[in-house]
């Protein structure tokens, strides 16, 4: 008897093991690059263009976003985010047939809003911004295999709320660092899917339309310009996601992004000079 109980819980393991080695994740949530304009006074404006990815998988996602200083306190933005490849795969050999596994993503979002920045020290180089807005968009998973002509999908409408702190430091008139812990908050509605019972838990993804989930996203972004070009820099970001609460799911953790930030309005002025 014992032999058979250890048996079975081998066979258990082996299949666990199996199932686990040969599906690859379902990432419902992909986190935005973070709109952080630095801004410093009144008529500054931001329009930035930026390429993000993860550290793991192949999901490539571009930005836009724009943002403008109404008074010497107070901001507006908007972003747009979108996918340019999403594609994750898996090659196995299985009795001596070879199958590569593939999800593809196909994401993007619209996003508002507004918000405050002060400056908090004496000499006006360390300011303090806080951010909120309102986005949604569309939040589409594709699977297939090499082997087989069927498709699963899962897609869904996405809404999400945000709170941006920043803490911006500005060295120069041609660098800044922005420190930003943005919380996140989305919804899924709308969900048409394909998949099993057994698929949507598998993936995690068979509580995502009844509550909605929520994420820490620290981050540290970097911008720098020239004497020579003052209305033109090279912004870097590196944001990292915390999940906080809500139904469990899969999620990307971390992106890294590069893109060019340009100011439309000090680039006027120099060239009326």
């Amino acid at each position: 008897m014992k032999h058979i109980r250890y048996s079975s819980i081998v066979i258990v393991l082996t299949s666990a093991f199996v199932f686990q080695s040969c599906t690859l994740l379902r990432f419902a949530y992909s986190p935005t690059i973070q709109n952080v304009p630095g801004f410093k006074e009144k008529n500054e404006s931001r329009v930035t263009a930026a390429i993000s990815s993860p550290a793991s998988g192949t999901e490539t996602n571009f930005a836009l976003q724009g943002a403008y200083a109404v008074t010497d306190h107070f901001a507006i933005l908007a972003s747009y985010n979108g996918t340019i490849k999403g594609r994750d795969e898996l090659t196995y050999t299985n009795n001596n047939t070879t199958t590569v596994d593939i999800v593809e993503y196909n994401r993007n979002s619209f996003e508002l809003g507004g918000g405050l920045f002060l400056p908090i020290s004496p000499d006006e180089k360390v300011i303090f911004e806080a951010y909120g807005g309102y986005g949604f968009g569309k939040n589409d998973i594709t699977d297939g295999s090499s082997n087989s002509t069927e498709k699963g999908y899962y897609n869904s409408k996405t809404n999400r709320y945000f709170i941006q702190p920043v803490f911006s430091f500005h060295p120069s008139n041609y660098f800044t660092l922005s420190i930003p812990f943005r919380y996140t908050n989305i919804g899924y509605s709308n969900i048409n899917t394909n998949y099993t019972t057994e698929d949507l838990n598998n993936y995690q993804l068979s509580e995502l339309g009844k509550r909605r989930v929520s994420f820490l996203e620290p981050a540290l972004v970097l911008s720098g310009g020239s004497s020579s070009m003052p209305w033109l820099r090279i912004q870097c970001q590196m944001n990292f996601s915390f999940y906080l609460g809500g139904p469990t799911v899969n999620y990307r953790s971390n992106y890294f992004s590069l893109g060019f930030q340009f100011d439309p309005i000090q680039a006027a002025k120099s060239g009326k000079h």
